[in-house]
């Protein structure tokens, strides 16, 4: 009974947190109202489908079940608490950020600095359709897509999103109606041809956050909480009849779907994230193999070197597991006697444990106080930070069901625009910023001297 009480409580803790998030901040938008449910579905819910149909018992016994479970539910109470330290009570002051939107001049910055990106973006995306032959040939055999020898060029298209998010922060403070409109049409489309036709959760889920995220920038409430509500279930729902239906969407099938989405949340294969993470868990334990941030390191001063300048750029740095399911499917066969399937991803807890040991816990808590303070900025001083917040919301599907390194590079690739854009966007003419000099110097000397004397 030890077992299933722990999947209730990391599913409770999980609730309690975006409740208490939902009640102390008013704010729909919270990071926990995204991530919460996100763990107690894949803390809670799910291995507790498998569990009472007997589907873990098969790769598991049970003291290894209650090893996993118990650091999980120490792992998402670590992020909840983390989360909540930053402080909730800025409802009052959020509107002081949200009834001020940018002028009409910095909309129009905005939108040409959403406009470069995107068109980077959709160059990228067009090379990659072009090179298999259209987007019949892209979209023709389930899972497929465009492709590039580059790593540059395949992953490029993700700049689409920062067109979207520009296009649609544009709409919301008023900007520019028809160039918006078209932004969001022209980038959008791509995106959500390639998200569709490839059945993919994650950039689904993107799109969808920041399309809804951005529309309620400069508005002065967020959307209703019921509201909401339907609509994440909708989400989840879209997201879980993606993944059950990936062999039947694709160009020239006979789109034979199914609606009932269940067997994935109950499938007791070597490929469900639970199942998958409890393997990694177990398995660095057992092999006292880690990694000590190696990986994440590697995402971050290694991927962006091209493989033709350095081909073999992660063996040489110490980390060929990297590309094998991100390096969290090693030793299972010889500590479990099992495999993992290939693709797989453990989620947020097995992935920090297998690079860290205990330090996940501490890291968990970091992840929780990050997410809150970049939600905290984004209320209080908008701007950039409301284009990093939105971005982290959307990513928070990579952080919770894959690994850390699926939101490394994504978060690199749409932040660095993103802040480059906004600081095109605040910068001064030339002008503007020489008589603001001028006046500080004029004000400088004509201060009375407090030494003198009446």
């Amino acid at each position: 009974m030890i077992f299933p009480a722990l999947l209730i409580l990391a599913a409770l803790i999980a609730l309690g947190g975006t409740l208490i998030a939902l009640d102390g901040s008013k704010d729909a938008f919270h990071p926990l109202v995204f991530i919460g449910p996100m763990m107690a579905f894949l803390y809670g819910w799910m291995p507790w489908k498998i569990y009472m149909n007997g589907g873990l018992q098969r790769f598991f016994d049970p003291q290894q079940m209650v090893f996993v479970a118990a650091l999980n539910v120490v792992g998402v109470f670590a992020f909840v608490a983390g989360c909540l330290s930053v402080g909730l009570r800025l409802a009052g002051r959020r509107k002081r950020v949200a009834l001020h939107p940018p002028s009409p001049r910095m909309l129009r910055r905005l939108l040409v600095g959403g406009a470069v990106a995107g068109a980077i973006g959709l160059g990228c995306w067009a090379v990659t359709i072009i090179n298999v032959g259209g987007i019949v040939n892209a979209y023709s055999s389930s899972y497929s897509g465009g492709w590039d020898d580059s790593g540059y060029v395949r992953d490029g298209s993700i700049l689409l999103l920062v067109g979207v998010m520009v296009a649609m922060i544009s709409l919301s403070g008023k900007g520019p109606r028809l160039l918006s409109w078209a932004m969001l049409l022209i980038f959008g489309l791509p995106w959500l041809t390639a998200a569709v036709f490839m059945a993919r959760r994650g950039p689904t889920f993107e799109l969808t956050i920041i399309a809804l995220m951005s529309w309620y920038i400069f508005r002065p409430k967020r959307p209703p909480i019921v509201a909401l509500g339907v609509v994440g279930v909708c989400l989840g729902w879209l997201v879980l009849f993606l993944v059950t239906n990936r062999g039947s969407i694709y160009i020239g099938s006979s789109f034979n779907v199914k609606s009932d989405v269940s067997n994935i949340v109950q499938a007791s294969d070597t490929g469900n994230e639970w199942i998958y993470g409890a393997g990694t868990v177990l398995s660095a334990e057992r092999r006292d193999h880690y990694f000590w941030m190696r990986r994440y390191l590697a995402q971050v001063l290694v991927r962006p070197i091209p493989k033709a300048v350095w081909p073999h750029k992660y063996e040489d740095f110490g980390v060929p597991e990297l590309l094998h399911n991100a390096g969290t499917g090693e030793g299972f066969g010889d500590t479990l006697g099992w495999k993992g399937a290939d693709g797989s991803a453990p989620g947020i807890v097995a992935d920090l444990w297998v690079e860290v040991w205990y330090g996940a816990i501490p890291l968990m808590a970091l992840l929780g106080a990050g997410y809150g303070l970049v939600w905290r900025r984004a209320v209080l001083r908008g701007g950039g930070w409301t284009s990093q917040y939105i971005i982290f919301a959307a990513l928070s599907i990579y952080l919770v069901m894959q690994t850390m390194e699926a939101v490394i590079f994504r978060s690199l690739l749409l932040s660095i625009p993103s802040w480059l854009i906004w600081r095109y966007t605040m910068k001064a003419p030339l002008a503007r910023r020489r008589a603001f000099a001028q006046a500080k110097v004029v004000s400088r000397y004509s201060r009375p001297l407090l030494t003198q004397e009446p």
